[in-house]
This record gives structure tokens, sequence and C-alpha cells, in this order.
């Protein structure tokens, strides 16, 4: 109507794109959809007769933006429904969001924020490209949606909005890892997100269980890249166990801890199934110590992180150093220490057989059925560990030695007290370091020797 100003753009060659409708509707909805005015197309479109003939043109506008942002409206105004309708565009989904969290914040620095948890992990959570699910605004004008830096990685399973009132519109990557509004709400929006987290966990454990199952992981990345958090993260992460079905936390079992327990018993590995059968576990359970089961590749990495929880020190069965309450039980027993004595030279003939393919053979208290166990020493990598070095190129030069530990009650090893014959000790030496290493999902060094000796002790 004559008012305003008209601005035109002459295209040069590699412009010639932005001469398309469809182009240039699709970039004003990237970047000001939720602009606070309506963006108009205008357009010309051809118009055809009944025979389908060209007869001319028809000069047409269309509204193409949204014109409105959800984020920046009073959570009184919203609906469930509005925030479910929002989530399924914005993330191109059929399926309700787990939870999400609407902040305004007003002050020093001016912001909003809409976050959401998927019911689902998206299919790149753990690719090292994967996209960042979060998009960036400034005054409700696009920035960007591929920024890793808006959120820690270990969140990178959120999708929303951020939009800041205080950022410059041409704020470039190397601005926000730098710039302090970025820092606060960075900040600000990691505290709102674990808090709202550990709100879900109090009030409905079921629904929290089902985040466990899809995002525990990334949880457990946070123990170990973000300290600032620690505390707030060791109450949201989650783990299975020997004591209960399905995930139990820390503070769980603390609670469950006998009166003169006295620490917080885990073990890691490869495979949950692998774990609960193995026999490092076996005078646990007799006796009633909870045992974590740690069966995520990262947990050889958190878990020893996380040190202590309140007063108790978290300690790795399948480590040497991890019998004390076990030693506790037993003490006193004076049949368990003439035996223990009986037994002293059978231990050195057993050390003597595997020579230096082993750091120790000892006697030891945490098995119930099974004849031996392996274990590593406290400051060693366990044999999981090892793998994962390997597997990166950092096993180079590795050699660890693996703890013998031999059950003292079972026949296998017993019988040896009353033999003078070294083929009987060294084939029975094989067999209980053979054995114990396939039950963590290790190998023996020779398997061909290790099935020819063991065939020989079944002969008899």
């Amino acid at each position: 109507d004559g008012h305003g100003t008209t601005i035109t753009l002459k295209l040069n060659d590699e412009g010639q794109e932005f001469l398309s409708r469809w182009r240039t509707e699709e970039v004003l909805k990237k970047y000001s959809n939720h602009v606070a005015y309506p963006i108009v197309l205008a357009y010309e479109q051809d118009t055809y007769d009944d025979k389908g003939k060209k007869k001319g043109t028809e000069h047409k506008e269309e509204q193409v933006n949204a014109a409105s942002a959800l984020w920046l409206r009073p959570k009184a105004e919203l609906k469930d429904s509005d925030y479910v309708d929002f989530y399924k565009n914005f993330a191109d989904t059929d399926e309700d969001p787990l939870l999400w969290m609407h902040t305004k914040a007003e002050g020093t620095i001016e912001y909003s924020t809409l976050f959401y948890v998927p019911a689902k992990a998206p299919f790149d959570l753990y690719h090292a490209d994967y996209k960042p699910g979060v998009k960036l605004y400034v005054r409700r004008v696009f920035i960007t949606d591929d920024e890793k830096e808006l959120l820690p990685t270990y969140l990178r399973f959120i999708r929303g909005v951020i939009d800041s009132e205080d950022l410059p519109l041409n704020v470039s990557r190397e601005i926000l890892q730098q710039n302090r509004v970025m820092t606060n709400i960075r900040n600000a929006s990691v505290k709102k997100i674990l808090g709202e987290l550990k709100a879900l966990a109090e009030s409905d454990k079921e629904k929290y269980a089902k985040f466990a199952d899809e995002f525990n992981r990334p949880l457990k990345e946070g123990l170990y890249s973000d300290f600032a958090n620690r505390d707030a993260l060791l109450e949201l992460v989650r783990f299975k166990s020997t004591a209960v079905e399905g995930w139990t936390s820390l503070s769980d079992y603390k609670s469950r801890m006998t009166g003169d327990q006295k620490g917080i018993y885990y073990i890691t590995g490869d495979s949950e199934e692998r774990l609960r059968k193995s026999p490092l576990l076996e005078m646990y359970r007799r006796q009633g110590l909870e045992v974590l089961i740690c069966a995520d590749e990262i947990d050889e990495l958190v878990v020893p992180s996380i040190g202590r929880y309140g007063d108790f020190e978290l300690k790795a069965v399948n480590r040497a150093g991890a019998e004390e309450d076990l030693d506790a039980a037993a003490k006193g027993d004076e049949a368990s220490k003439k035996a223990e004595q009986d037994l002293a030279p059978v231990v050195e003939r057993i050390k003597k057989a595997l020579g230096d393919r082993v750091k120790d053979v000892r006697l030891t208290k945490r098995l119930a059925e099974s004849p031996s166990c392996v274990v590593v020493d406290e400051a060693d990598p366990t044999l999981q560990m090892q793998k994962l070095m390997k597997a990166l190129g950092r096993g180079e030069g590795l050699d660890v030695k693996p703890i013998l530990e031999i059950n003292g009650s079972h026949p296998l090893v017993s019988r040896l007290a009353g033999t003078e014959d070294e083929e009987l000790v060294a084939d029975t030496a094989e067999v209980l370091l053979g054995q114990a290493l396939l039950v963590e999902g290790a190998s023996p060094s020779d398997p061909a020797d290790f099935l020819k000796r063991m065939n020989r002790l079944i002969a008899g």
C-alpha cells in the first residue's frame, strides 16, 4: 500500500536456485518460521483451461511462516496436546515424547527453552557424527541446528529449542563456544534437565525405568566428563543387580546393605548374562551381599571413577582386594584356617606348574561351587578393559597377568593334597586356569593343550 521498505536483490548465477518458489519457501521456513510477524510469499502461478492448455498466470500470495513460537507462550496457556503436537512436528515423528520441560528465564540474561526427552533413543545416539537435537534461535530467528556444544555430549538425546534474547544474530560457532551468555544458558539448561529427570525418578519409577532402558548409558558418560554435575548424575544413573529385578540406583543399593557391610560391590564385563553366571558372585550371593552388574563397555571406565558413594567405597569383585566382607564372615573359622594351611603346598605346586603366565595363585573365600576364578590386581586393567584397549589399538605391549584364585573345598583342588603325581598337578593347574578364563570370556593360551589335559582328568 505504499508503506514500508522495498529491497530488491539481484542474483548471480550461483544464486539462481532462489528464484524457485519452493527453495525460497524452504529457506524462509527454516530460518524465520517463528518470527513475530507473518511472511507472505508472492508468486505467479500458471492457469490452465479444461483441456489442460495453459491460458495465463494468476498472482497469488501465501503466508509461509507460522509467525508464532510455542516456547514463548505462557505455560498456563498451553495444553499437553500443544506440547505433544509441537514435538511431533519438530522431531518428525509419530511417537509421543517421554517428558518435556519448558523454561522462561528473565533477569540479567533472558532466554526460553523447550526440551523434550524422546521415548526411544535416536538411531545415531552412539555415532561419532550424531545429529544434535537442539536448535538455537536468537529472538525467534533460527541460527543453527548443528552445534554440538549447546548441551553436553552426554545429553545429546535431548530434542528442543533454545531461544536467546541476548546473543547477536550473526553469532558464529567460535563465539558460541566462548560466549558468557551461552555458557550461562547451557549450565542452567543442564541443571534444569537433570532436575526434571530426578523429579521423574522420584514420582514415576516405571516411567523412569523406560528412560533408563534408552538413555542410561549416556548419563554414565556424564559421570566421567561432567564433574560439576557428578552428584546429580550419581542419583540418576541406574544399574542391574543380583538382588532385584530391573534397574536399581546407588541410593537404593545403599538402603539394602547389611549392617556391617564394608563396601558397594560391582562386577564389570561385556555380557549381563555371563556376569550373572560368573563364579565370582557365588559366595557374595550365599552371604546375601548384593553385587551391581555393569555390562556396558563404558562401565570399565566410569564405575571405577566414581570411587565412593557416600561413606562407602565401590569395589570390583573381579579385582583382588574386594573380599573384605567375605573375610569377615569366615573370621574365626578354625576348620577353614586348617584347610588353608594343609593346602599351602598345593598352591605352591600349582603356581610352579603355571609359571609366569599368572601373577599369583591363592586360595579364595569368594567361591562356593566352582573350583577356580581369575581376577586382576587392584592396579591392573580388567580382562574386559584389556580387550577394549586392544580393540582401540592401545594394547601394544600390554601383558597383564591374571591372578588365579582356587576353591580349596572343591574336589579338583583338595585331591591334590594327597598326590605326588606332578603330571596330575600340572593338568589340574592348566584346567583350573583355562576354565576360569573361559568363564570370563577369554581363551586358554593353547586351546588344544587345554582340551587334552581336561580329557585326561575326565578319564581319570
